[in-house]
């Protein structure tokens, strides 16, 4: 409106006054704090005209400081290290699995026997193209290789003529995904709602076809993990 009608004038605290206040921009930690105490990660893609991812790329390490808190995580990795988890984050929905890794080599170096008690580790990751926004490429790739994760599977949906989600390499997969699940595994999900929701149908429709139930049978299984902690999401709007 200043800029429309701009014979008029109003004192600068005034302005700043009536301005709505800046609503809090909640990232997830990607990193372990047994592996890098006293210090926090984040994983984020900066946006054309988003103000807090522009604000926080232009701080100069070691010069410029942020106002930062720290919430408490639903990621919680179960007590119990041999039962099997399954991992999806497709593009910065990766951040709270590389936080994981960390976490799973940490507990790896100080316990010689943490490898052969541990349950199946599986990650689902996506992004558009391998040559243009596969994040974390090497330590994910070194992960696979060394043990840390035992099946990696990509989804790059601008690769082939038909587009791949992580939710179409679960369907592929629909076999060993319920057998973890039978196994008492536990569901992490983080990325965009709608990512959420084609997840969700996918599991209920492995559910579905693995386990021979019908419809309602299937999505009660899905709903029974999320209510006995066994399947977590963080999700957001995009």
């Amino acid at each position: 409106l200043l800029e429309k009608f701009q014979s008029v004038e109003i004192p600068f605290q005034v302005f700043i006054e009536i301005c709505p206040k800046l609503q809090p921009r909640f990232y997830t930690i990607s990193s372990s704090s047994n592996a890098q105490p006293g210090r926090i990660t984040i994983t984020m893609s900066v946006l054309k005209g988003g103000v807090c991812t522009n604000y926080l790329a232009k701080l100069r390490p070691e010069r410029d400081t942020a106002p930062v808190f720290v919430r408490p995580s639903t990621f919680r990795l179960p007590k119990q290290v041999s039962l099997p988890i399954i991992m999806i984050g497709p593009g910065t929905g990766l951040a709270p699995f590389m936080g994981f890794i960390q976490e799973f080599q940490y507990k790896s170096s100080k316990d010689q026997n943490y490898d052969q008690e541990k349950g199946q580790r599986m990650l689902y990751f996506g992004c558009r193209r391998s040559d243009e926004d596969f994040i974390y490429k090497e330590q994910l790739l070194s992960a696979r290789k060394n043990g840390v994760l035992d099946d990696l599977q990509l989804a790059f949906s601008r690769e082939g003529k038909e587009k791949v989600y992580v939710q179409h390499l679960m369907s592929k997969n629909g076999p060993s995904l319920y057998r973890c699940l039978e196994r008492g595994g536990y569901i992490f999900v983080c990325g965009g709602t709608s990512m959420g929701r084609e997840v969700k149908d996918a599991f209920v429709s492995l559910v579905r076809s693995e386990g021979g139930k019908a419809e309602a049978e299937a999505r009660a299984y899905v709903e029974s993990l999320s209510k006995t902690g066994r399947y977590v999401q963080e999700l957001w709007s995009v």
